[in-house]
């Protein structure tokens, strides 16, 4: 019974792939022609666009001319030149036409004078804090290196009050107990970051809460120092690790009276020589004091220092014979 009903599928499969092969080789009669059928002709054009074209006649030959018969080309004669233009008319006299408006003046270029970058001059005793003050700041890249350096912490609890001699609001200025770190105390290290954390640090009177974060191109410092009675420093700051200095920092300093000193500023581009000096970019320190009264610094290095002489410069020409010295190298 199986193998009846295999050979039935069979034979109406077979049935069905001859009918559509006979299907496909008979065209109808209102269709086209197909390209395997015959020639290929294009259908015929609509109804009012039957144009029948005459048929071109060739063109008939000269008959050549007859033996002894002379043909004489005439010559060809130059050309005569145009007459010239005619004249353009003439212009109405200008007499009461400004000489501005007339265009005959003569033109002398105007060259500028260069007078060159001016550059600032600082006092002795201004550029020596501004030398301090970027000392304290660079300290923000090396702390988390060396967080439990006493040195450094204590550049930092100082900042603020060499910003407030900068500005001239050391008056009244609470100054901070001096920063001393026991034997025994430690920091909390976070490897994942190499951060620093800092949890009742210090000895004495003054201690140490906060933390120093170096996060991928950038090291984010937050410290507070406790003292007695109601005295407190806040310092906190985001500098650049490499490269040129460039963020922000503030120092806030309350003395046992809740008076508040703020001491901020910012940093763009700033390159430090060994001495602490910029070599170049802007510095800018703002000031307050709690009677009100707000100062401003800023700077654009490099500057000159009053009554600092210049240094000497170095003879860079050739000498025959010799090579070329660049100071004592």
């Amino acid at each position: 019974m199986r193998k009846f009903a295999a050979i039935l599928l069979i034979c109406f499969f077979a049935i069905s792939a001859a009918g559509n092969v006979l299907a496909q080789n008979a065209a109808p009669a209102g269709d086209m022609p197909l390209l395997s059928h015959g020639s290929f002709e294009p259908p015929p054009p609509p109804p009012g666009y039957a144009v029948s074209l005459p048929q071109m006649q060739p063109v008939p030959s000269a008959p050549p001319p007859p033996p002894g018969y002379a043909v004489s080309v005439p010559q060809m004669q130059p050309l005569t030149s145009a007459p010239p233009p005619p004249p353009p008319p003439s212009v109405p006299a200008t007499d009461n036409v400004p000489e501005a408006a007339k265009f005959n003046q003569p033109w002398a270029p105007i060259v500028a004078p260069h007078t060159g970058r001016a550059i600032p001059v600082l006092a002795p005793e201004t550029a020596n804090h501004v030398k301090r003050i970027m000392r304290s700041l660079k300290t923000c890249r090396t702390l988390a290196d060396k967080p439990e350096s006493q040195e450094e912490l204590r550049r930092l609890l100082n900042t603020g009050r060499i910003g407030a001699e900068v500005l001239g609001l050391a008056y009244r200025f609470p100054v901070p107990s001096k920063f001393t770190v026991s034997h025994n105390d430690r920091v909390l290290r976070d490897r994942s970051h190499d951060a620093a954390e800092y949890r009742n640090f210090g000895d004495f009177d003054l201690r140490l809460n906060g933390w120093v974060k170096p996060i991928q191109t950038a090291v984010y410092t937050d410290l507070i120092f406790d003292g007695r009675s109601r005295r407190r420093v806040h310092f906190r700051s985001q500098f650049t690790r490499t490269g040129a200095i460039t963020g922000f920092f503030y120092a806030y300093h309350w003395d046992v009276f809740g008076n508040c000193w703020k001491i901020q500023g910012s940093l763009d581009n700033i390159f430090v020589r060994d001495d602490g000096m910029p070599s170049g970019g802007d510095l800018t320190i703002y000031g307050a004091d709690p009677s009100g009264r707000v100062m401003q610094l800023a700077v654009s290095f490099p500057v000159m220092v009053q009554g600092e002489p210049l240094p000497e410069k170095a003879d860079t020409r050739h000498r025959e014979g010799q090579r070329v010295s660049i100071g004592n190298r």
